[in-house]
């Protein structure tokens, strides 16, 4: 597959569950097609939608609100809801933000929420309202990549820093409404991560009405567990929570 079908959204029809995908910031459906391919063998029904803005021009992406990047996750949570009688919601990064809103003000059976952003490291993020009116643009920082990591992380390279404003405002709207998830949730962090503060999970874990619960900390990888060293010990964790069950047997 090259990278530009990578880069797609897609969906793969299976059983009476649904799961949606949403990838993060800058990203593209492609950081969660590995799991979307697992969860489709195991028999769910699988929607990987792609963000406005993403996976096309940097220019594309600095024309959107954080309301945009909700309408696309809500309209693919609408697209399953009618075809499927369950529905789990998995995001990374901001996708997970996205998976949060929709379950705060949405009916989802199950939740998981990889590298959650709630609270960020990023100097860039946390004056990103000050910043966007003398910085255009801010390059991801350099880091070696393995050939299949690499193939699954096809984003930009850059971002508009009036964007990053726009994640901080999803950010706000979404932790003010915690106390509203109340279905299963599993939250998967890496302790390594470079993105995102430890605290976005206690605070996350702490809030929430979720009667059923779950953190899992990984200790090798980055930001991007779905495409890491790690990735199979996150594709486990989802699979045994949201089943209880052997990945087989789902």
């Amino acid at each position: 597959m090259d990278d530009f079908a990578l880069k797609d959204e897609y969906f793969l029809e299976g059983n009476s569950i649904g799961c949606l995908l949403i990838h993060g910031f800058t990203s593209t459906p492609a950081e969660l097609r590995e799991l979307g391919e697992i969860l489709y063998e195991c028999g769910c029904t699988v929607y990987g939608i792609k963000l406005k803005g993403h996976g096309t021009t940097v220019e594309d992406l600095e024309n959107c609100t954080y309301k945009d990047w909700i309408d696309s996750a809500v309209d693919g949570y609408y697209y399953l809801k009618e075809k499927c009688e369950q529905v789990y919601v998995i995001g990374h990064s901001m996708g997970a933000l996205l998976a949060m809103y929709i379950a705060e003000n949405y009916p989802v059976d199950k939740l998981g929420l990889l590298s959650p952003p709630l609270v960020t490291k990023s100097k860039v993020a946390k004056l990103a309202f000050i910043a966007k009116f003398f910085m255009k643009y801010f390059e991801w920082g350099e880091r070696e990549r393995t050939e299949e990591e690499s193939k699954y992380l096809l984003g930009y390279n850059k971002f508009p820093v009036k964007s990053v404003h726009e994640l901080n405002k999803l950010t706000k709207v979404v932790r003010k409404e915690l106390p509203k998830i109340n279905c299963p949730v599993i939250i998967v962090h890496s302790l390594k991560d470079e993105t995102v503060d430890i605290k976005s999970v206690e605070l996350l874990y702490n809030n929430v009405s979720s009667k059923q619960k779950a953190k899992v900390f990984l200790k090798e990888s980055g930001h991007n567990i779905t495409v890491e060293k790690e990735k199979q010990k996150v594709f486990d964790a989802l699979l045994n929570f949201f089943t209880s069950i052997t990945a087989k047997e789902f």
